[in-house]
């Protein structure tokens, strides 16, 4: 059998790498700044694909934004820095179409199978973002595979709120209270932190999208709702208005 083409594993100097203007993929600061936090925590596993024809990233563009951050890179000699990466030799069409199917190709994580061991795991440590943990919360964590899947109390998916429970210092406060009174106090403003954090992560998800089989039926459904058919966004509360 003919083997496969492989990459070559190189180490090379950051100033060679150009981010790929065509990069499909869009990483938000925040996403950025998980990957840096990783990467302290775990450090540089590879796995950064760079074209050598053009100098162009094909894939960990995220992976080199955060250890840009890490070593405060500006372009300059003073921070350039070391990095092992594969490198191809691809033609500009190729390097388009490998780039959209590494961002287009990526499998979709088994969600049912993270919340199986979601309690052995840090969050935050694992990158699962608000928008994760709603998913997750339609799963139960179980030890035993073959039991039924059943839908996890939010309590298990929500992050531990960051916010302190305060209990304000009132006449009632000074007065001595009973352990009984004082554990309602805790609770109660417990819970207020925990429905603050079921409201967040419910407005994440304060959306619907609508598509029509041709513009002319679009058009149409603007003119009855009000609003300018070209427009690609519109807030739901403007439609309510027009129904009413």
């Amino acid at each position: 059998m003919k083997p496969l083409k492989t990459s070559e594993t190189r180490i090379i100097k950051r100033s060679q790498i150009s981010l790929n203007p065509y990069n499909p993929k869009r990483h938000t600061e925040e996403r950025v700044k998980q990957q840096k936090k990783n990467l302290q925590t775990i450090g540089y596993l590879g796995g950064i694909t760079w074209n050598e024809l053009s100098g162009n990233l094909i894939d960990g563009h995220r992976r080199i934004q955060a250890m840009d951050l890490y070593y405060k890179y500006d372009g300059t000699p003073e921070t350039d820095y070391d990095i092992k990466v594969e490198v191809v030799q691809l033609d500009p069409k190729q390097e388009k179409e490998q780039m959209t199917y590494m961002a287009l190709g990526n499998t979709r994580a088994d969600l049912e199978l993270v919340a199986r061991y979601f309690p052995e795991i840090d969050a935050n440590a694992a990158g699962i973002d608000d928008a994760y943990l709603k998913e997750l919360s339609t799963f139960v964590t179980i030890a035993d595979p073959t039991t039924e899947i059943a839908t996890l109390d939010i309590d298990d998916i929500l992050p531990a709120p960051k916010e302190e429970v305060i209990i304000e210092e009132t006449e009632e406060t000074t007065a001595e209270l009973t352990p009984e009174e004082k554990k309602a106090k805790v609770k109660a403003a417990k819970e207020a932190v925990r429905e603050q954090s079921i409201e967040r992560v419910r407005n994440e998800s304060a959306y619907i999208t609508l598509s029509f089989s041709d513009y002319a039926t679009k058009a149409e459904f603007c003119e009855i709702v009000g609003i300018d058919p070209d427009s690609a966004f519109c807030k739901g509360e403007e439609v309510m208005a027009h129904i009413e």
